[in-house]
Formats: C-alpha cells, structure tokens, sequence
C-alpha cells in the first residue's frame, strides 16, 4: 500500500514553481555573466564582485537580521485566523525596513573615502561607492517585500517577480555594459536592483495589505522578538559577507584583479547557482518548519522528507558539474577563466556537505537558537579562513576552494551535534544510505576530475549515468505521474 506522500508533493510543487523561476534567473544570469567576462575581462569581474560585496556587507548590517526572522513571524502569524495579527506584522516590520533603509544609506556615504582607500589604495572610487546606497536602499526594500510574500508562502507571485525582474533587468544593462565598460557597473547595480523593486511591489500591492495604523513605539515593540534572533543573524551574515570581503580584498591586493575574478567565477557557480536550488527549496520549507518548530516529531519528518528531495536534486548536478567544470568557466565566463577550474571543484565538493547541512540548520532558526546558529557560523568561517590562509603558501589561489571543503567538512557534524541537542534530531536510514552511496559516487568523480582525466569521460561518464538512475528510482518511491497530474486536475 503506497504511504501518504502529500508532504513530498508539497515540497517538489513549491520547489518546481520557485525552482523553474531559479533556472530561467540562471540562464539570465548566464547571459549577463558572458557579456560581461567578454567585455569587461577578469578585471571587471573582479570589480564587479567587490562592489557586490559592499552592498551585500551593507545590507546584511543594515537589516539586523530582520529579513529571515521575519519570515518566521510572518508564517506564524499568518496560520492564525484573524488577519488583524497578520497586518500588524507585516506593517510593523515594513517600518524596520525603513529604518534599515536610513542606516544602510548613511554607511555608505560615511565610509565610501576609507572603504576606497583600504581596496584600492587612492580615493577615486569614493564616488561609486557612495551611489552604491541607492542600489543598496532598493536591495533592501526588494528584499523587504519577498519576505513578505514569502512568509505568507506566496511562492507563485515570488517566483513571477523574480523572472520578470532578472529579464528585464538583463535587456536594460546590457547595453550599459557595451556602451560604457567598466563604467557602467554601478548605474548597471542600481538599475538592476530598481527593476527587480517594482516587479515585487506590484505583486506585494496585490496582497492589498491594510495599513492598520501602528506607533513607531509599537512596531518598536513588536519587532524585538524578531530583533532578538535577527541580530544573532545578521551577525552571522555579516561575518559571512565580512570574510568574503576579506578574502576578495586579500586576492586583489596581493595577487591582482584578474586572480580576483578567477575566485569570483568560481564562487558565482558554487554559491549563486547552485545556490538557488536550496534557495527554491527554503522559500516554502522555512515557514513550514516555521509553523510546526514546536513540535520535534513534525520538524523531524519535514527535515528528513527535505533532505531527501534534495538528495535526489543535487547529487547528479554536482557530478554533473564536476566533470563538465571547464566547460561551465567557458560558457559562463570565457577561455580566461578555466585557471579556476581546480578551485571550483574543490568548492563544488563542499557543496555536497553544504546540502547536507542547510535543511538542519534551519531548525536553530525556526526554534529562535539565534545563539547556537551564530556559533556554528563563526565555526564555519573561521575554518574557512584559516584553512585558506595555512594552505595559500603551498597551494596558491586554489586554497580558497580547498579551505571551502574543509570548513563544510568541519561544518556539517558541527550543525548536526546542535540541532540533536536542540530537538533530539536524527536523519533516517534512508537518508544515511543516500548520503553514503551519492557521497562515495561524488568522491570518485571528483578524484577522476583532478587527478585522472584521461577516465573523465567514460568513467565519470558512467557514474553520471548511474547516479541519474539512482536519482531517478528514488524519485520514484515518494512521486509519480499521477501525483503530477494532481496538481492541474482537481478531482
């Protein structure tokens, strides 16, 4: 008798319909990325990626946290039945996201001289880091509204939002790109992130919120819960933008910009595309986890039936990348590029622990462990760097993608050993034996990839296949055809 797979269904409908908007953003972002490698060359990656750092470094610190917290307290608030509760959340919290705007923009404009002396060594990029807080400002109310839409599990109109801003923000850029070079990365900044705010407003205006009057002493006072957890947050986000900082400044500075752009291929493919699986993922399962954290049994199920679609998803993509990661650097960037080639690799390997441990780590969030979350972050980072730093001597620019796999090697037992102490948290047998028999097949990829490429083709071909197939019998157990069609025919 087939088992109730309602739960499996529910989180591969979510993660195709937010996953589907992902894969047309990569494929933008795909074309983006080649003009931009092609016109611009390593030099403007790299200053790309570092003006990239600055708004995300801002914006993590200006937010204090508030836009994954109040994820949680949206959901919540949005299971209750009256709508007055869920009304006065979102009102309250669009008000720390004014606050969060002031305080954004003013680091900008107060640091923009030091910021610009420490990177490059003169004063002449003040001026574009101080425009950066315009760019930053619509980052912040654009990120604002999707948490909005997200906690109320909106998922279709996120999605929408973020296909239509990522197309039109690639027809208007790229002209800019070819017009004016390197000068046209900071108005290309803020033009992109100007688009990306109307789509999610317009959406966010549909929800027809009431503007329930609240005091700034109330939404104050209705915001410290999720302050409390959110500053453990945004302490962690900030050390984690920090460190990328770091490490991006410490490439330039004493390799060149063209090592900085190598790092920056390599972290766009590990951390932004692959990336956007798990964040297909997280847009619905963190307000569920969110809804049911009091209840270790439920957060368990949920926790386990996530990883396992993950499993399934991820695995074959990071064979898949291990082998063809050369061909990804040209593609996505040019023939320049492919020196990163053993970098991304490493970090493509870490990335199997990072799946591994990104559906337990939401259980700290959902349960308000902000304490526990920021240790475990700092325990990542700080292995990350110091591996990157010790190794660096002996290993040159590829220590970044090594020091990667380390810290989420180091990571992963770390966030685990918490979240048992927490919720008494155990992966199930089926998920052990997935994680084994995909991790076993990755290794040996990854070891034919560096070390054996004359086999890359027929052996890593074949453990392609064959990992495909077991994704595919998997699939299987818990989705079918008919659970497919369910979802367009009401019976």
């Amino acid at each position: 008798m087939k088992k109730d797979n309602s739960s499996y269904n529910q989180i591969i409908k979510s993660t195709s319909i937010f996953g589907g908007s992902q894969v047309v953003v990569i494929l933008i972002g795909v074309i983006r990325t080649k003009v931009i490698a092609l016109l611009l060359g390593p030099i403007g990656v790299g200053l790309l990626g570092i003006y990239q750092s600055i708004i995300d470094m801002v914006r993590t610190s200006s937010m204090l946290g508030m836009d994954t917290s109040s994820v949680k307290e949206i959901a919540e608030a949005n299971s209750q039945e009256d709508d007055t509760i869920l009304n006065k959340a979102i009102v309250s919290f669009n008000k720390w996201i004014f606050f969060s705007i002031l305080l954004s923009t003013a680091l900008c404009i107060l640091f923009c001289i030091p910021i610009s002396g420490w990177l490059f060594e003169d004063d002449s990029y003040a001026i574009y880091i101080a425009l950066l807080s315009v760019a930053t400002a619509l980052f912040i109310l654009t990120t604002g509204r999707s948490v909005i839409l997200q906690g109320m599990r909106k998922i279709p109109e996120l999605a929408k939002s973020t296909i239509w801003g990522s197309l039109l923000g690639l027809i208007i850029t790229l002209p800019l790109y070819y017009i004016w070079r390197i000068d046209a990365i900071v108005p290309a900044l803020i033009l992109n992130a100007l688009i990306g705010f109307v789509f999610v407003e317009f959406y966010y205006r549909r929800l027809k919120i009431k503007n329930i009057p609240i005091s700034n002493k109330e939404a104050f006072r209705r915001g410290l819960s999720s302050l409390k957890l959110g500053l453990y947050i945004v302490t962690a986000g900030f050390l984690g933008t920090l460190s990328m900082f770091l490490i991006r400044a410490f490439i330039s500075r004493y390799i060149d910009l063209d090592a900085a752009g190598l790092f920056q291929s390599s972290w766009v493919i590990t951390n932004v595309y692959l990336g956007l699986i798990l964040k297909s993922m997280g847009a619905d399962f963190f307000p569920r986890l969110s809804a049911i954290s009091g209840n270790d049994s439920k957060a368990r199920s949920l926790v386990n039936e996530q990883t396992y679609i993950i499993l399934v998803i991820a695995s074959p993509i990071i064979i898949g990348l291990l082998l063809f990661s050369d061909f990804a650097l040209s593609v996505l960037y040019s023939s320049e590029f492919i020196y990163a080639s053993t970098i991304l690799k490493w970090q493509i390997l870490g990335t199997y622990f990072k799946v591994l441990s990104w559906p337990i780590a939401f259980i700290l969030l959902a349960k308000g462990k902000g304490k526990l979350f920021l240790i475990s972050e700092v325990i990542f980072y700080a292995a990350y760097l110091l591996a990157a730093y010790l190794l660096y001597p002996s290993y040159g620019l590829d220590a970044t993608g090594i020091g990667y796999f380390i810290a989420y090697c180091v990571y992963l037992p770390t966030v685990y050993f918490m979240v048992r102490k927490v919720s008494s948290f155990s992966w199930d047998s089926n998920i052990i034996r997935m994680g084994i028999v995909n991790l076993c097949a990755i290794i040996c990829v990854f070891v034919i990839s560096v070390y054996y490429k004359q086999f890359q083709t027929l052996g890593g071909g074949a453990i392609l296949i064959l990992s495909l197939i077991y994704a595919y019998i998997n699939l299987k157990k818990v989705f079918t055809l008919e659970d497919l069609k369910k979802w367009f025919i009401k019976k």
